[in-house]
């Protein structure tokens, strides 16, 4: 089985050098060092030691992710003629160990020799002990949330572009001007140290492995900027012991209509193509959904990860295209596989069954479209508008009948508003969006006929409808 030991060097002299590293490196086959350029490579020469560097491999790699591949391939095949000894700074930071890790074949064995690290270094400036400071390499650190609350050092932000990345990432939470401490290794061995804005991150001289950056707390209240964590954490706090009085008293069946509510406003926002608006009412209905979680979770129901959980599951079995071997090329192809997924999983094996499963919290013009579309699914609907047409005249001189006989017309204008909805939708029109087009412009004209009427010296409360009509009509004409 071929053997690389991964050897701590640290960052400084020999000083900071272990027994067990020192002899693993005199008594290895094949000394690898990750670069040439470290304090101890002065001491290593003179003790005799032979080493060789990867420092070619930069020279050849086109960015860091290939560099750390090709170090790692390069250590592996090496490894198959002698035992390796393979000297970084900090093995736990450093990320060609991170590919070594990832590669190796099941027939090598890979050891690691722990020493001080770069980070204990730096923390040991700082006075600061590594249980209460959230610990990540750079290249690592981009795909990990930010948690603002807790202290954090990153280390190896071995270039411009790197730290660039990292610190956009720490600005999508944390102010531009909070003060950071820059971390950069001396040729001597030595640790320097800096205090900078956290927007000069990426505007320092020089970056190689051992610079690191350091990043104080910040509380949530001296933030600008927020994340779902931190909405969960003020939800939590508002419902908790001595918090909002109105809070704490709401419950699911009261929130439910601030819920639509908030649905309306955000759409109302959506119309209008307005963004500031659109972001702004999409938090009041996250908000919504919070609460919601937040109420549950204090009575023991469930808890917010199980609504991400529910929805993650269900994007993934009902996007089998994506996530599985169906095929689906077209946006109707995705929505039946939607929906025979959706009836495997709630056992549905009828239209009717389809049909009673449409939600009832639905507005009723949603409700009668979707329940229209599954009967046109199995072929029972009309042929086209015309017919449909048809259909709401014979609706509409039923209506009229029970007008004339007096007697109470709901059932027949519900019949008439089903089959206006069935028009809407065989003329590929939305009946909500119709209706809302149609609000708008009665508003519009009735605001027109009232601005003449007021124009004209009188009051639009004084006028009969005759009178009000000529206006009307003139204002439509106009129109």
């Amino acid at each position: 089985m071929s053997q690389i030991t991964v050897v701590t060097l640290s960052t400084g002299s020999e000083e900071l050098l272990t027994l067990a590293a020192l002899r693993a490196l005199e008594e290895a086959g094949q000394v690898v060092l990750r670069t040439q350029r470290h304090p101890l490579v002065r001491y290593l020469d003179s003790k005799g030691i032979p080493y060789q560097s990867l420092d070619f491999l930069y020279e050849s790699c086109e960015d860091f992710d290939v560099f750390n591949r090709a170090a790692a391939v390069k250590l592996l095949e090496l490894s198959r003629q002698a035992p390796v000894c393979y000297g970084v700074a900090d093995p736990v930071m450093d990320a060609t160990v991170m590919a070594l890790h990832r590669l190796k074949p099941s027939d090598v064995q890979v050891t690691v020799l722990p020493g001080v690290s770069h980070w204990e270094r730096c923390l040991a400036q700082l006075g600061l002990q590594s249980a209460s400071v959230r610990l990540h390499a750079a290249e690592e650190f981009r795909g990990v949330q930010v948690i603002p609350t807790e202290p954090l050092l990153l280390c190896e932000l071995h270039s411009r572009e790197c730290a660039g990345d990292c610190k956009l990432k720490l600005l999508d939470l944390m102010p531009p001007d909070m003060e950071i401490t820059f971390f950069e290794g001396t040729a001597q061995g030595g640790l320097q140290r800096k205090c900078l804005p956290l927007c000069d991150m990426d505007r320092q001289e020089h970056y190689d492995h051992l610079t690191a950056v350091y990043v104080p707390a910040m509380p949530m209240l001296e933030r600008q900027r927020y994340d779902m964590e931190d909405l969960k954490a003020v939800m939590a706090r508002l419902r908790g012991p001595g918090g909002c009085p109105w809070d704490r008293e709401q419950t699911h069946e009261s929130l439910l209509t601030n819920l639509l509510e908030e649905s309306f406003e955000y759409i109302a926002a959506v119309r209008e193509a307005d963004i500031d608006h659109m972001y702004d009412e999409l938090g009041d209905v996250l908000l919504q959904v919070v609460f919601h979680a937040e109420i549950a979770r204090q009575h023991g129901e469930f808890e917010m990860n199980d609504v991400t959980t529910a929805i993650c599951r269900k994007l993934i079995e009902r996007h089998t295209h994506i996530f599985g071997d169906v095929k689906a090329e077209t946006a109707t192809q995705v929505l039946d596989n939607w929906e025979a997924i959706k009836r495997e999983k709630r056992g549905i094996t009828s239209t009717g069954e389809a049909m009673r499963d449409v939600s009832t919290g639905l507005s009723t013009m949603l409700r009668a479209w979707k329940v229209q579309h599954k009967a046109a699914k199995v072929g029972f609907d009309f042929s086209g508008p015309m017919e449909a047409l048809d259909k709401v005249r014979e609706e509409t001189e039923e209506v009229l009948a029970n007008l004339k006989e007096k007697v109470d017309p709901e059932e027949e204008l519900g019949d008439l508003l089903f089959s206006i909805v069935n028009l809407c939708r065989l003329c590929g029109k939305n009946p909500d969006t119709a209706l809302f087009s149609a609000t708008d412009k009665f508003i519009d004209r009735f605001v027109s006929m009232e601005n003449a009427i007021k124009s004209a010296g009188k009051c639009v409360g004084d006028l009969t409808l005759s009178e009000m009509d000529v206006y009307w009509s003139s204002g439509k004409q106009a129109k």
